[in-house]
């Protein structure tokens, strides 16, 4: 007998909360340390500025978050191209009245975005192309 004041399809199982039994816990932690997974989200980010759905403050800031949280599960690879990405998000500014030699602004900021998508989606393909056969 169903309960009118419960509704069914707001339960979902455990493992989409986190919360995983013994018997899960190596495919959920598996999951959350995938460095294909965290390299995607990268992608995702990146490809949201570059296709200006996104600001250059906004990106700067989601993806000084982003980095914290999830660089350190990258490979090696997809590392070294956010590493270098992240010298041109540190480098942003976007009050351009503070623009110096050291800085750069939003358009120079999508331009280097643009080479580390196209750099970052080149990793992903091949990574697939591997997994594939």
């Amino acid at each position: 007998m169903a309960l009118p004041w419960i509704r069914t399809d707001e339960f979902r199982p455990a493992a989409t909360y986190g919360v995983a039994d013994r018997g899960e816990v190596s495919l959920v932690e598996h999951s959350f340390r995938s460095p294909s997974l965290h390299a995607s989200r990268f992608v995702i980010l990146v490809a949201q500025f570059v296709d200006r759905r996104i600001s250059a403050d906004h990106f700067s800031a989601r993806f000084r978050a982003l980095e914290r949280s999830d660089s350190g599960y990258l490979d090696r690879d997809n590392s070294a191209i956010v590493r270098k990405l992240s010298v041109d998000v540190g480098a942003y500014r976007g009050d351009v009245n503070l623009l110096g030699v050291d800085y750069i602004d939003a358009e120079q900021l999508w331009r280097a975005s643009g080479e580390a998508f196209r750099d970052l989606l080149t990793l992903q393909s091949e990574l697939l192309g591997r997994e594939a056969g």
